[in-house]
């Protein structure tokens, strides 16, 4: 019995530590797995290169509802930051956001992905015909009730003639999710007015009655910093949070991001200034 029992000890030691491998084990077209705070990340490829350029993932998996930024994280929190410098046949690297959800974190609004997310990367290489390694410095935050910040160093080796890879679909299901221009003739999706008696120059956006999931956020030039908060069925309002000291409404170049269900949409705006009541 004690035999038995002892033998059964060692093949589940022994099995764990095979599992342990295997999550972490890199493979032709993924990086081993780094793991971070409540969380892991790694770096996966779609294939071989195709007009000049690959195009990979880092996949961020979260622990139970833990949670990561966007690029820009709403009223709190911190956007990851990608560094590429100690690649090796490396020009440049685009780094692609699928559209965040919104999220109640800690009492304040939070603008980002729970469980998992695939961030698309399109990676040219210095020279197309030679292979190379894509070596990434990742700085990302973690938030389960609190923020801890996190880190990743992942590595992929990236040959021209790859075949297609399995982890292909998973980058294009999460590319499909990354907001997409407004065609220039698309009918007015919302309304939008200043709030004149508001504290702080704020403006309310108005989605029609007809997409009740619509959710709305912006991001302004260098220097400006808005909150969008929900107002209402289908209606939220844009506050300016911070904007330089010498700079004046109206400001251009505003980024607004539209999402409704799996479809996301971006199109920039003017934000004049905001008549007050007298």
């Amino acid at each position: 019995m004690g035999y038995l029992a002892n033998f059964n000890r060692a093949a589940f030691v022994a099995l764990l530590s095979l599992a342990a491998t295997g999550l972490c084990a890199a493979d032709e077209f993924a990086s081993a797995w780094s793991r971070g705070a409540k969380s892991r990340a790694r770096l996966v490829a779609s294939g071989g290169i195709e007009n000049g350029q690959y195009r990979i993932g880092l996949e961020i998996v979260l622990n139970a509802q833990a949670l990561t930024y966007w690029r820009t994280p709403g009223e709190a929190g911190v956007p990851p930051t990608f560094k590429f410098e100690a690649s090796k046949n490396f020009k440049s690297a685009a780094v692609l956001y699928p559209a965040p959800g919104r999220f109640l974190e800690g009492g304040a609004t939070a603008f980002g992905y729970r469980d998992r997310v695939i961030f698309p990367i399109d990676i040219k290489p210095a020279d197309p015909s030679r292979p190379m390694t894509v070596d990434l410095d990742l700085n990302y935050a973690v938030c389960e009730n609190i923020c801890i910040p996190a880190e990743a160093r992942v590595k992929l080796d990236l040959r021209p003639d790859a075949k297609r890879a399995p982890e292909a679909e998973e980058i294009a299901r999460f590319a499909a999710r990354v907001p997409k221009p407004l065609p220039a003739d698309a009918k007015p999706v919302f309304n939008m007015w200043g709030v004149a008696d508001a504290v702080k120059p704020t403006w309310r956006v108005k989605f029609p009655a007809s997409t009740p999931d619509a959710d709305l956020f912006a991001e302004g030039p260098d220097g400006w910093y808005f909150d969008t908060i929900r107002a209402g069925e289908s209606t939220y309002d844009i506050v300016l949070a911070e904007k330089p000291a010498s700079a004046q409404l109206p400001v251009d170049g505003v980024m607004l991001t539209i999402t409704q269900g799996e479809q996301a949409f971006e199109t920039t705006t003017r934000l004049d200034a905001v008549a007050r009541k007298p």
